[in-house]
């Protein structure tokens, strides 16, 4: 359901959700980030909330007479990043919440496994099974939540096992998980660790 959302002056401008990219956001690469904000809103302002938690513009544009907008962004690193739209002529945005997050991925090369290591324990003490959504990963701790991103798809698991050990592989992702992605074969995929 859509929910207008007070600026720091006090009138509604935008509803969810705020941003999106449809095609995923990738570090490094031009995204397309499209919004919708209420009717009437004329230019806004676009900021996210980059390196130490500063509230950087990274455009203004225009929106439609149905409030929608459109904006190519450029993150230079991987990271979950927070959003706040504010009118261009408002006196102060000092007080404008966050108004959405959007997940900038890194491409990763992944492998699956699974068969053959049913009914045992990962590294992280996890029973595998057929069911099992899980990644592995050599070095970031158990439990650690990790989103994926391919084909316009996206799922996040935990950190459940110790691997890939092949070269060049960054991830190597339980049978379940790579089929709930779309896939039953190696992916070059989008990842991003959550905090």
């Amino acid at each position: 359901m859509a929910a207008d959302v007070g600026t720091a002056g006090g009138g509604a401008i935008f509803t969810e959700p705020v941003v999106t990219a449809a095609g995923g956001a990738w570090a490094g690469k031009p995204a397309s980030i499209t919004g919708h904000v209420a009717p009437g809103s004329g230019d806004v302002t676009v900021e996210a909330k980059l390196g130490k938690g500063i509230w950087t513009p990274i455009g203004t544009v225009g929106t439609d007479s149905g409030g929608d907008f459109s904006l190519t962004w450029k993150p230079f690193k991987a990271g979950l990043y927070d959003f706040r739209i504010t009118p261009t002529d408002a006196a102060t945005t000092a007080a404008a919440p966050s108004q959405g997050s959007l997940s900038v991925y890194r491409k990763q090369k992944a492998t699956w496994y699974g068969p053959g290591f049913y009914g045992k324990r990962t590294a992280c003490n996890t029973k595998l099974t057929r069911r099992t959504l899980g990644v592995a990963h050599r070095s970031l701790p158990c439990g650690t939540k990790v989103e994926f991103f391919s084909a316009g798809k996206s799922i996040t698991v935990p950190v459940i096992d110790r691997g890939p050990f092949v070269k060049g592989v960054t991830w190597d992702l339980t049978l379940a998980t790579t089929r709930a992605l779309g896939s039953n074969d190696t992916l070059i995929l989008g990842a991003l660790p959550l905090p």
